[in-house]
């Protein structure tokens, strides 16, 4: 019989490397990462590579890369590498011992016979459980039938109708009953295992202590149970995190969305987004800190972060709260980061004057590159820009404007040439004429930027500098 694991907390990332990083898989890896941290744990990050052909190692980077980027250096800061492929002698091993104990067998039943089976339950309609009719074939049999070539795959020979019960982590008490689940296949003929018992043999000879994955796995749950006690081994807790799921409330995937909504983590890095916001969405699919709070970093979740507050039920994508978590950043992060950040996306260094002001309005760093255009470089100048049809409007009355601005800007010393000083001289200005906001701050603003839409005039000019300022509003009047 198992005890219950009492060791360090231990977990495990163990990807596969045939797709890029999906956020689904980013998410549990954060999970995991957060469950560590808090709890003073360790991590283990394990290739789950036995799918020799859909493995690639361009997966590998891509997987890696996109973890660190979000701030989780596994290379780093895991206790350990290992890869599932590196295995198999340990795997063969513990089968041999299974097959020796008797609480494996090889079944002979043929692919043919299998699918007639499935078929008959299908038509009966009736759930498929395999009860082989080799399960107790005497040893002395089944050797000579393995002898003569006959083709079998390793099943665990499962006691029936007994109830499989765990206290899972986030969902309580899980039970099912081995008549759902037959005698199952957990190797080839070949003696390479199959998943259920290369991630029980692996965590356990690993030293895992908690199993932290997607929901999708938690059928697998009873039969790894029955795979830890054939072997003897410590199991460890178990813990389901909820599916993500689209607007169809399917599970999320790549292939069943706009091609504008991020479900790689490169799609978000192409886009724009920034590590931090990124992370702060990732961590609502499916946990809530029981309060209002919803701005987090990495650092604060490592604090406060608990199963507990996991829901049991699924987490629906929502792109648009991503982003607006992402806005958020841009303009909390600090902006020597955000240099760094944007220095990586565009290939540009930005003074941080710049950033202060371009990120304002911009929600993510294609905004911000495209904010940050009228402030680094001359824009242009289209006079048709000061035609406002609401506040009436025309070319004549943006070049009179841009021609008082500039007079009065023109003796103002460079050192108050700030936006408070450029405010109070100009919010006088405007009595002085008595005229509205509008049609003061209007041409000014878009003799400065060239559009109609940007920051302030104000804080334009504070940034771009006197001269500047004064020849874009000279260029306007003219």
């Amino acid at each position: 019989m198992t005890t219950e694991n009492t060791k360090p907390v231990l977990v495990r990332m163990p990807p596969s490397p045939t797709g890029g990083l999906h956020l689904g898989t980013a998410r549990t890896a954060l999970f995991n990462w957060l469950f560590a941290k808090k709890n003073g744990g360790e991590i283990i990050f394990r290739w789950e590579d036995t799918d020799l052909e859909r493995s690639k190692k361009e997966y590998e980077t891509q997987i890696l890369e996109g973890l660190k980027w979000l701030g989780m250096d596994f290379e780093k800061e895991a206790k350990a590498f290992y890869r599932q492929t590196e295995c198999a002698e340990t795997h063969q091993k513990y089968l041999a011992k299974l097959w020796e104990e008797g609480k494996v067998f090889p079944c002979f039943t043929t692919q043919e016979e299998l699918q007639e089976i499935r078929d008959q339950a299908a038509k009966s309609r009736e759930n498929f459980v395999f009860w082989s009719p080799f399960r107790d074939l005497p040893r002395e049999e089944a050797e000579k039938k393995m002898q003569n070539g006959e083709k079998f795959v390793w099943r665990l020979k499962v006691e029936k109708n007994r109830w499989i019960t765990f206290k899972d982590l986030i969902r309580k008490k899980v039970a099912v009953n081995t008549d759902t689940l037959g005698d199952f296949a957990i190797a080839r003929s070949d003696n390479s295992v199959l998943y259920y018992l290369a991630n029980v043999i692996d965590d356990w000879t690993q030293g895992v202590t908690h199993v932290i994955r997607g929901e999708d796995h938690i059928s697998n749950t009873p039969k790894q149970i029955l795979l830890y006690e054939a072997l003897g081994a410590e199991m460890p807790k178990f813990g389901h995190i909820p599916l993500v799921l689209d607007k169809n409330k399917k599970k999320l995937s790549k292939r069943n969305v706009d091609p504008e909504i991020c479900v790689l983590i490169s799609d978000f890095q192409k886009q724009g987004f920034i590590p931090e916001g990124v992370v702060n969405g990732l961590v609502f699919l499916g946990w809530h800190p029981k309060t209002t709070e919803e701005i987090f970093s990495l650092a604060d979740l490592e604090k406060i972060f608990d199963l507990k507050n996991v829901n049991a039920g699924a987490a629906q994508y929502d792109f648009e709260k991503m982003k607006w978590f992402n806005a958020h950043w841009m303009r909390k992060v600090e902006i020597e980061r955000l240099q760094q950040y944007f220095a990586g996306f565009s290939g540009k260094t930005i003074d941080l004057k710049f950033l202060e002001l371009a990120r304002e309005k911009a929600k993510n760093l294609a905004e911000l590159d495209n904010e940050l255009e009228y402030l680094v470089s001359d824009p242009g100048f289209d006079e048709n820009l000061f035609v406002h049809e609401k506040m009436g409007l025309d070319i004549e009355h943006g070049k009179k404007t841009c021609q008082i601005i500039h007079d009065l800007l023109a003796d103002l010393d460079e050192s108050e040439f700030s936006r408070e000083k450029l405010r109070e001289i100009c919010v006088a200005k405007i009595a002085e004429l008595g005229w509205k906001n509008g049609p003061f701050m209007w041409p000014f603003r878009v003799a400065l930027s060239n559009r109609s839409g940007s920051a302030g005039p104000f804080e334009i000019a504070e940034v771009i500098g006197k001269d500047e300022t004064l020849k874009r509003l000279e260029r306007a009047s003219s």
